[in-house]
C-alpha cells in the first residue's frame, strides 16, 4: 500500500507523523474490548450453570465521575464475606436487593437484576458507534487533505515595499492589497545607500519571495515604523522617496510615490514602471527599480 494513498493515511497517518496513527488505535482499543467481552461472558456463563440466591442490603452508595451512582452490598457464605456492585438509579443505603452468586465460586456475583437481564452490550454498542463516528470524521479530513496535497495551479502575487532614505534602502515585505497600497510587516531588510547591486538585489529578493510563501509577520502601524528604525511615518515621508512592488502572475509592476499632504503618499502612475516576467530579466528589473528610487524626484 503506497504511503500516499487515502487507505494509508487513514490507518496509519502520514509518514513521519510523531501522534498516534488511527490505525494504531484501533490495534490497542479493540484487543481490549474483546478480551472485556470474553470475560463477561465467561462470568456470566460460570455463574449461571451454577447459581444460588440470597438477598442482602445495600451498604453504601458511591460515585465515579460523571457515570451515576453505584450501589455496593455484601453478604456471607459459609462464614465468609464478599462483596459486589452495579450500576443502578433509585436505591438508598439500607434498602434490600437479590444477590446470585456461583456456588462453587462466590466471588463471582452480581445482583438478580443483571443476571435476568443477562450480558450487557451497551458499552459495546457504544465503543462502536464512536469508531464509527470517529471514522467518518477522519476520512472526511483525510478526503479534504487528499485534495489540498493534490498539484493545484497557484496564483503568484508578491509585493514589497522600498524607501530611500539619505543613508540607507529599507526594504518591506507586502501583502493582502488593501487601499492605497498594502500591508506591510517583517521581513524588513535594511543596505546602505553605496552598496553594490547583489547586496541590493538579494534584500529585495528576500522580501518580495516572503509575501507569497506567508513567511511575513502582521504587524501594526506602530509597530512596523518602530522596526524600520523610524521615528514616524511623517518623518519617514518627507525625507525618502519609495516605490511599491507588485507581481501578479507573469506582470511586475513598479509604482513610485507622492506627497499628497505632510503625512500621505500617492501613487505618481506616470513614473510607473511595468515589465514582463517571461521576457525581462529579474536583474534588469531590479535595477530599473534601483534608478527609480534614486532618480525620482519629488519636493522632499
Amino acid at each position: 500500500m503506497k504511503s500516499d494513498s487515502k487507505i494509508y493515511r487513514f490507518f496509519f497517518g502520514r509518514r513521519g507523523e510523531i501522534r498516534l496513527p488511527f490505525g494504531a488505535m484501533l490495534l490497542i482499543l479493540v484487543p481490549f474490548l474483546i478480551v472485556g467481552l470474553y470475560f463477561q461472558n465467561h462470568k456470566y456463563n460460570a455463574l449461571s450453570a451454577n447459581p444460588e440466591h440470597t438477598s442482602t442490603v445495600i451498604s453504601n452508595i458511591g460515585y465515579i465521575g460523571n457515570s451515576g451512582p453505584i450501589i455496593h452490598y455484601n453478604f456471607t457464605v459459609n462464614g465468609v464475606t464478599y462483596k459486589g456492585g452495579m450500576h443502578a438509579n433509585g436505591f438508598a443505603v439500607g434498602d434490600s436487593i437479590g444477590v446470585v452468586y456461583q456456588k462453587d465460586n462466590p466471588e463471582n456475583n452480581m445482583t438478580v437484576f443483571e443476571y435476568y437481564d443477562g450480558p450487557s452490550y451497551g458499552f459495546v454498542s457504544a465503543f462502536v458507534i464512536l469508531v464509527v463516528i470517529l471514522a467518518i470524521i477522519r476520512w472526511r479530513k483525510i478526503s479534504r487533505q487528499y485534495k489540498t496535497d493534490a498539484p493545484v495551479e497557484t496564483k503568484v502575487q508578491r509585493a514589497c515595499g522600498i524607501y530611500r532614505t539619505s543613508k540607507e534602502y529599507i526594504f518591506v515585505t507586502g501583502y493582502g492589497k488593501i487601499g492605497f497600497g498594502y500591508n506591510m510587516s517583517y521581513p524588513i531588510k535594511f543596505a546602505p545607500i553605496d552598496c553594490d547591486d547583489i547586496e541590493f538585489n538579494n534584500a529585495f529578493g528576500e522580501v518580495f519571495l516572503a509575501s507569497n510563501r506567508e513567511e511575513y509577520k502582521e504587524l501594526k502601524s506602530s509597530e512596523l515604523i518602530k522596526a524600520m528604525k523610524q521615528r514616524s511615518w511623517r518623518q519617514l515621508h518627507l525625507h525618502s522617496t519609495s516605490v511599491f512592488v507588485n507581481q501578479d502572475d507573469d506582470k511586475i509592476s513598479v509604482v513610485p510615490t507622492k506627497l499628497a499632504s505632510d503625512k500621505w503618499l500617492d501613487w505618481d502612475s506616470n513614473q510607473a514602471l511595468t515589465f514582463d516576467v517571461g521576457n525581462d530579466s529579474i536583474y534588469d528589473i531590479v535595477s530599473e527599480t534601483r534608478k527609480l528610487l534614486d532618480n525620482h524626484e519629488t519636493d522632499r
